[in-house]
């Protein structure tokens, strides 16, 4: 298929709805939130206070609308438990409610009744899945920030408000509390002129960046991925070797364009409100090494995952090989998580979730190969051999290849269906090596 049949595809695709049935989940959030902000903005005039609490309830009302209200009246409840606990309690019995509670979170599917997750048709699922994953992470910050790193009380209002941020709920950025607490400006409340202004030009900054968002998973849609299927059923032998790099290669940039599609537009919305949330992706591609790129890609996970797994375990002070691995393969099993709440357990038995563990397990020994490169003795006869006989420009562009050409091929086990056993990955590898 040609780039002008996929793009007259893809248009006939979007008019007659097929699209919006299988993409459903980010032209809700993205219609919806638009109108959310529109009201968020309209109430300017509204008291700081008085604007928080709404933005809470819009974000309550966006769990309603893009889910299910009864799990959202679920959701508000447990988030009321759970700052309680954290906050009234006492001692160890709040830290042990609270502890319940994080753990509750983790297996909720086997808690809640099927039919509490009958809400919007298209994508409840999936809605729940994407925004849990976030929400037990926000979650677990609170808990540790605030029961074993004395970080400062939060009130109600400013905890629901981070937590159930609708524009960043369903898939990040990843902002615990404290962060969106520093992250908050005057936005749309201006007092002068000036200050219109200024909020004039960051309103034009962010519409261009939900258009921008918007355009990616556009494009991504018609272009990428369209191999899928046919090479992950064959093991690679669907296609040409040629093909079968580029789709490696495509790879990597549709999960990069959608991924990144979604936080422009996640940004936008939050601007316009007056939140200045961070950045998630930052050129990836022009990393110089596996540890660089989880430095630049999704950005808020590895802050999340560096400040509340790798420093807590001892980070590079003792064991940090282990450390690193554990990370990455927790990780994983974050992903699998995600999975199993989509699928359930039948369609995604345990030996699905290799594809994930295998992913972690690589980009963990990337990182820590990395180290031992650049810090290890046994090392640096290999290490000076090469700074002798390429350039500081060679050697930056041969790094830059290598890491993503890893990365690439690391996505492969990613990005594996449920259904397709993960010696199909092996046999991939094999045909991008001329092995097969």
């Amino acid at each position: 298929m040609t780039w002008l049949e996929r793009f007259r595809f893809g248009i006939d695709d979007l008019t007659t709805g097929s699209w919006e049935t299988r993409h459903s989940l980010f032209v809700h959030f993205t219609l919806y939130g638009a109108l959310f902000v529109a009201i968020a903005v309209a109430a300017a005039p509204l008291p700081a206070r008085a604007r928080s609490w709404l933005v809470v309830a819009l974000s309550v009302a966006s769990l309603g609308v893009l889910g299910s209200w009864t799990a959202t009246l679920l959701a508000l409840a447990f988030s009321i438990a759970l700052w309680a606990a954290i906050e009234d309690l006492p001692g160890r019995l709040g830290a042990l409610v609270a502890a319940a509670l994080v753990v509750a979170l983790t297996i909720y599917p086997a808690l809640v009744p099927g039919d509490l997750l009958r809400g919007n048709p298209h994508h409840m699922r999936e809605f729940w899945a994407f925004a849990t994953n976030v929400w037990l992470l926000r979650c677990i910050a609170y808990l540790v920030d605030r029961r074993a790193r004395g970080r400062p009380r939060r009130t109600l209002r400013e905890f629901l408000l981070a937590t159930l941020f609708f524009p960043t709920f369903v898939n990040g950025p990843i902002e615990t509390t404290e962060q969106l607490a520093a992250h908050t400006t005057a936005g749309p409340a201006v007092a002068s002129w000036e200050d219109l202004r200024a909020y004039g030009r960051e309103a034009l900054t962010a519409f261009g960046r939900c258009a921008l968002g918007i355009a990616k998973v556009l494009i991504a849609t018609f272009y990428l991925g369209q191999e899928n299927e046919t090479i992950f059923a064959t093991g690679g032998t669907g296609v040409s070797h040629p093909r079968l790099w580029v789709w490696t290669i495509e790879l990597y940039f549709l999960f990069y364009v959608v991924f990144s599609g979604w936080t422009d537009v996640s940004i936008g919305l939050a601007r316009l409100m007056g939140f200045r949330i961070m950045e998630n992706f930052d050129q990836p591609w022009r990393s110089r090494s596996v540890a660089e790129f989880w430095r630049r890609w999704h950005i808020s996970f590895g802050v999340w995952l560096r400040e509340y797994v790798y420093f807590p375990l001892g980070g590079n002070r003792r064991h940090a090989a282990l450390n690193v691995m554990v990370t990455f393969l927790l990780s994983g099993l974050w992903h699998v998580w995600g999975a199993l709440k989509v699928l359930g357990p039948e369609a995604y038995p345990p030996r699905a979730w290799l594809g994930f563990v295998t992913w972690g397990a690589m980009n963990g020994a990337a990182v820590v190969a990395g180290r031992w490169w650049s810090t290890a003795h046994a090392a640096a006869p290999l290490r000076a051999a090469v700074e002798s006989r390429l350039t500081a420009a060679a050697r930056l562009r041969a790094s830059r290849a290598l890491a993503f050409a890893f990365v690439a091929l690391a996505w492969i086990p990613f990005f594996l269906p449920p259904w397709i056993d993960v010696s199909m990955c092996w046999a991939i590898f094999l045909r991008l090596l001329y092995l097969k």
